[in-house]
């Protein structure tokens, strides 16, 4: 047994050492982990709830525009905006919803801040007429968007907008004379007759003359929206002319130099009695317009037709006169007055009218009455075909004609192609104006329909325009019969010229004549050794072959008449065995003989330009080659586009290979064939 020896340098253990080496000496305390889980939970509870107080109830702070301005950091960022709007409020459509534009600026310099509404906002504030105006000081709750050197915004909802100010009676409601050093935003009035009425894509612009002049006044599309047909019957006797008005609204200042009165209520306008008219011989009236300048006369005429595009308003008439001189003038009518007096199903060109005219200037009169005196009922086309041979600007009804496509505009217009057993088709265009007001939805494919309006030339598209909401009926009669055609070999042709026949082919190529405005698709054989070209008009091509999704060497079936050995007329067609889209790289596309239809998947915007309205994209892919995409005029009006775009994009196109003076082309002819993926 060996034992420890004691030793004189034995010591005592402090009490830390006893409690690290000889635990076991005292009882430790102990502790309830449950306990301490519980007290963690709760703090971590009370901290959320803590946090979310803190977000839910503490104000939303108000951040100046300078502060924002290519600040990425507050992209998306929820704040409040407080300024004063600088402009007068704008009203369209984007992407077919309703979009109200507001510029507000705090003076902050450099640059003012766009703020947009789009649908149901939009709609709320019309409904509610909550609508921030010009020269008032807001308070917009907004969501920001930065992009690079730029900022914009939205409003978020309508108990966001608060209008802490605004110019108005209170201010005195001071009449002037002229706007000679009047403070901008400032609230004014004026009285005088109305000259020189004109629509500008910000609304209705008149001249009120004054004993110093004259006096600029807007009334902004925003009002049509608000007061919806109330503000109407004004419009229309504004746009005539020569009509006496007590006019008030806030003062601005078009591009910082040329101040105007902005209506802002439709209360603001006082429309006065038109003052009494001699009567004039038409003859006299057109030779010695100047004569009669700033008069309001009564004259007799003979209605010709209407020559306006589908938006003007007002809209040009061409009068005669009665005595058999063949004298002609133009006469301004506002379309709700047009619509009124002149209903396309029972009166048409030739009919007398009693006149009552202001002439505005020596080659402006302006027509704010008019009384049927001699009526004469429209012409009634017994086809398609005849329709597409009257004039243009005559009143036509076309009765019981089958709608071939039918398609809404991004800005609500209906576009309606119509077709009949002759063959032919023609474009029933109804302005949103009037199709808002139709009570029905626009026609399906299939469906029968009798149109009553303007004949009309759009670019290169025939159309018979629809100015009044009963211009469009939807029949119920059974399908026309269809022509007969004789089912023949592709081969055989040239055998059947000026018949009508039917065959079926491949789809090979597609050409594009520009002085005949006709686009021919090459049809071959089976075999590829015998081809046919197919002449059909741009809307008949896209509704049949769009490049987009019908590919090459599609079996297709053909109606038409012949022309000649290797010319047919096309009539309609069917796609009888689809075949996907030819799909190349833009290296392949170069490779590809012209006129062959194809698709380029993922390629990179380089350049682009606007040329008169067209469009010119320079692409490439991985393969580094370029080539050109020309979108025509008529194809980017149907894109929903404002700009190409920017450099960087990668796009989805489809169409058929051209070359325009050396420069090699793909050729954009649909919507369909052009889309951006990123």
């Amino acid at each position: 047994m060996i034992g420890v020896a004691s030793t004189s340098e034995s010591r005592e253990y402090s009490e830390i050492e006893k409690y690290l080496y000889y635990p076991e000496t005292e009882e430790r305390r102990l502790y309830n982990v449950g306990f301490l889980k519980i007290i963690a939970v709760v703090l971590v509870i009370a901290s959320v709830v803590g946090v979310f107080a803190a977000a839910r109830y503490s104000p939303i702070p108000v951040v100046r525009i300078s502060d924002v301005q290519g600040n990425v950091l507050m992209n998306y960022a929820t704040f409040y905006v407080e300024g004063v709007v600088v402009e007068p409020p704008r009203v369209d459509y984007s992407g077919g919803k309703l979009r109200i534009t507001l510029t507000v600026n705090d003076n902050s310099p450099p640059v003012s801040l766009p703020v947009y509404a789009y649908d149901p906002l939009a709609s709320e504030m019309i409904e509610a007429r909550k609508i921030p105006f010009i020269g008032d000081r807001v308070r917009l709750l907004v969501q920001l968007r930065v992009r690079e050197d730029f900022a914009y915004a939205y409003l978020q909802d309508l108990r966001g907008i608060e209008i802490l100010e605004r110019p108005g009676r209170g201010d005195g409601g001071v009449y002037v004379d002229s706007l000679e050093g009047v403070a901008e935003y400032s609230y004014v009035c004026v009285k005088g007759l109305v000259k020189s009425p004109r629509n500008v894509s910000a609304g209705l612009l008149f001249d009120v003359a004054t004993s110093r002049g004259a006096v600029t006044v807007l009334i902004p599309t925003i009002v049509n929206h608000v007061y919806g047909g109330d503000v109407a019957p004004v419009i229309s006797t504004i746009s005539a002319g020569g009509v006496p008005v007590d006019v008030c609204g806030v003062v601005y200042y078009y591009r910082g130099t040329s101040p105007e009165i902005v209506v802002r209520e439709l209360e603001d306008i006082s429309v006065g009695v038109i003052p009494a008219a001699e009567t004039v011989g038409f003859g006299d009236l057109v030779f010695n317009t100047a004569l009669y300048e700033g008069q309001t006369v009564k004259t007799q005429a003979r209605f010709l037709g209407v020559y306006c595009e589908a938006f003007d308003d007002p809209c040009r008439l061409v009068f005669e006169d009665v005595e058999g001189q063949g004298i002609t003038g133009d006469i301004m009518m506002p379309r709700t007055l047009m619509a009124a007096v002149i209903d396309p199903w029972t009166m048409g060109s030739g009919t007398v009218f009693n006149l009552t005219v202001n002439v505005v200037n020596s080659t402006y009169i302006a027509a704010y009455g008019a009384d049927p005196v001699e009526v004469k009922p429209p012409f009634e086309a017994r086809s398609v075909e005849e329709a597409l041979s009257q004039e243009r600007g005559k009143i036509i009804v076309l009765k019981n004609v089958s709608v071939l496509s039918s398609s809404v505009t991004s800005g609500g217009s209906w576009r309606i192609y119509v077709t009949d057993p002759s063959g032919f088709n023609i474009l029933v265009f109804v302005p949103s104006t009037v199709a808002t007001s139709m009570g029905f939805d626009i026609p399906s494919q299939g469906s029968y329909i009798s149109v009553a309006g303007y004949r009309h030339v759009y670019g290169s598209t025939d159309e018979i325009v629809v100015y009044t909401v009963n211009g469009v009926v939807v029949e119920t009669a059974p399908p026309p019969p269809p022509p007969a055609f004789l089912e023949i070999d592709i081969k055989s042709v040239p055998g059947y010229v000026g018949r009508n026949v039917s065959f079926t082919g491949l789809f090979y190529a597609i050409r594009y004549d520009s002085s005949l405005r006709i686009y021919y698709v090459e049809v071959r054989s089976s075999d590829e050794e015998f081809a046919v070209n197919i002449s059909m008009k741009r809307e008949q091509l896209i509704s049949f072959l769009d490049p987009a999704l019908v590919g090459w060497k599609s079996l297709i079936r053909i109606n038409g008449t012949v022309k000649s050995a290797n010319l047919v007329e096309y009539v309609y067609g069917e796609v009888v065995q689809l075949r996907d889209p030819l799909k190349v790289t833009v290296q392949e596309a170069l490779g590809l003989p012209l006129g062959r239809p194809l698709v380029v998947l993922n390629a990179t915007v380089v350049s682009s330009r606007v040329l008169s309205g067209s469009w010119e994209i320079n692409i490439t892919d991985s393969t580094g080659a370029i080539i050109t995409v020309f979108i025509p005029s008529s194809t980017v009006s149907e894109l929903g586009m404002t700009s190409p775009p920017p450099s960087g994009a990668v796009v989805r196109v489809a169409g058929y290979r051209d070359v325009y003076a050396a420069k090699q082309e793909i050729v954009v002819i649909s919507k369909n064939s052009f889309t951006i993926l990123g």
